[in-house]
């Protein structure tokens, strides 16, 4: 199945999930990480990038026309949900400052008349001031999800979390190793070789962590080597299942942390790490932002039945036919699969 097939397919997620989904040029700001995420800024011969899958990118406008071709029910969509994060949530100071301070990123990079435009795009035709109700309903939806997850335990958490799971993020700076090995050659540790740069880069890891105006994750992002440093350090759950699939002194060091703690500089086959076990509990791994994708990534149509479920609770009946429909095969289909 193509990537415009795909989005056909889920298209009613897709309207219903856009505060997790990615799209055109528009940032989720990251406060506890200490910087913003960019979602997407991707420009290809001067037209934007909605997001990529597989490697495939799919275009801003061909997104937009797709979402929008389909008998305009994304609109009765976006009111419905709207209506449910109204109806089940209040809106709360710490809302409406995160509110304020993601649509004042946004105003910064992009021109009025784009954002506009975007806002429109996704039913929202108010004018500018729908920007911040945008991101307000995006926290409505996050903490709408966290608790439909958390309702399902068993069917969204358990497996995933392994038996003593610990949500990693480390920070790497690569350098040269050997290994040390015992009387019967069995690698029991590695030395570390650094050049002198490698030394300093080390240290001066060492010094950021130690001010209180840096996150581990902005240090990370700002200095590891490894691949991760884009997501600000962001491994993953590592579990007694798992562990296998990591250098083994890396595991073991992230293993034996305990929630929240940093640990020393460890050297592994890669070099030097500085490994956080960031979450253990249900609750703070669900407050983690890429933890959060990832289950929602794994489960297309978990948000669109964590908003069903919530308007049932709250008495909404959806008296469009088409509508409820077009939302029950869905949701029938992803079951079957």
């Amino acid at each position: 199945m193509n990537t415009k097939e795909l989005l056909k397919k889920y298209w009613f997620v897709g309207v219903i999930g856009l505060a997790l989904l990615v799209f055109i040029g528009i940032y989720a700001v990251d406060e506890y990480k200490n910087r913003d995420i960019l979602v997407s800024n991707k420009q290809v011969d001067g037209k934007y990038v909605a997001y990529s899958v597989d490697g495939e990118d799919v275009m801003a406008d061909d997104f937009y026309d797709t979402l929008y071709e389909l008998n305009g029910m994304s609109q009765s969509v976006i009111a419905y949900e709207r209506a449910i994060f109204d109806a089940g949530y209040e809106t709360t100071e710490e809302m409406e400052q995160n509110a304020t301070n993601s649509a004042a990123t946004i105003l910064s990079r992009y021109s009025q008349d784009y954002v506009l435009q975007s806002l429109k795009q996704m039913g929202y035709v108010n004018g500018i001031d729908d920007l911040k109700q945008y991101y307000i309903d995006s926290q409505k939806q996050e903490v709408l999800v966290k608790d439909y997850i958390l309702a399902n335990q068993d069917k969204y958490l358990s497996d995933v979390k392994g038996t003593n799971g610990r949500l990693i993020y480390h920070i790497l700076v690569k350098c040269d190793v050997s290994e040390i090995t015992d009387a019967d050659g069995n690698v029991i540790g590695y030395e570390a070789k650094p050049t002198d740069e490698q030394k300093e880069k080390l240290n001066k890891i060492q010094e950021d962590l130690k001010d209180e105006n840096n996150t581990f994750e902005y240090v990370a992002y700002s200095n590891s080597d490894d691949g991760s440093a884009s997501n600000g350090g962001y491994i993953g759950l590592i579990n007694e299942e798992n562990r296998g699939n990591y250098d083994k002194f890396f595991a073991e060091a992230a293993m034996n942390l305990k929630e929240g703690e940093v640990s020393d500089v460890i050297v592994s086959q890669f070099g030097y790490h500085i490994i956080k076990n960031v979450a253990e509990s249900n609750d703070n791994l669900l407050n983690d932002y890429y933890f959060l994708t990832e289950i929602q990534n794994n489960n297309p149509t978990m948000t669109v039945k964590a908003i069903v479920e919530k308007g049932n609770e709250l008495g909404f009946e959806i008296v469009d036919e088409k509508l409820k429909e077009q939302i029950d095969s869905q949701i029938a289909e992803s079951e079957a699969n």
